[in-house]
């Protein structure tokens, strides 16, 4: 079994208002994400909240999704994706981290990280993509981390965030290129979610 890890305890301080929630195409940002991996066939989910939880909680009903809150989500993402660890399924094999402000990443960008973590058990799974404004490949999420690699998210320092386990000296890493440039695709601002909407 693979869990999901949706963190969306950020400040969403640039955009005045949780990125979560915003509406696009008639749900809010979440449930894409949320969407996304159900169609990618993961079924135990986690939504990790923050402050915001009761703004969030009042615009988007969870549909089987656990949800849990961060009470320090001042601490980073480091400190969300552990109170998540903690949620998860004990049969879980590996964890997929994704992020709750990336609602048009494609659910076959989902399955396709899936399945190569399903071939390299051994490794911590990163998509990259093309990014056009400097022609260079560029890493994005979601994520896998091997359930082996559990304890290396509970002893790094809170500072250093999730690149502390992708870069430590005992995790192999899989770079997995993908043609999908949304795992790279920041919605920080107003003006970064009003082109959203105009597109459509």
């Amino acid at each position: 079994m693979i869990s999901a890890i949706i963190l969306a305890a950020g400040g969403s301080d640039r955009m005045g208002r949780p990125k979560a929630i915003l509406q696009w195409r008639g749900k809010p940002f979440i449930e894409h994400v949320c969407s996304a991996l159900r169609s990618a066939g993961v079924e135990d989910l986690v939504a990790v909240l923050g402050s915001a939880s009761k703004e969030i909680l009042s615009a988007w009903t969870p549909t089987g999704e656990k949800v849990a809150v961060n009470l320090k989500p001042e601490h980073g993402q480091l400190s969300s994706l552990r109170v998540g660890l903690g949620e998860v399924s004990e049969f879980s094999e590996a964890f997929l981290v994704c992020l709750a402000d990336q609602p048009t990443i494609d659910p076959d960008t989902y399955k396709k990280v899936i399945d190569c973590w399903l071939l390299n058990k051994d490794s911590v799974v990163i998509p990259r993509t093309f990014r056009a404004s400097d022609s260079r490949l560029k890493r994005g999420h979601p994520i896998i981390i091997p359930a082996a690699h559990r304890q290396l998210c509970f002893e790094g320092p809170l500072d250093k965030g999730l690149h502390w386990v992708t870069h430590h000296p005992s995790v192999k890493i899989f770079d997995l290129e993908v043609k999908d440039p949304e795992i790279i695709r920041d919605f920080d601002t107003p003006e970064d979610y009003e082109a959203l909407v105009k597109a459509g």
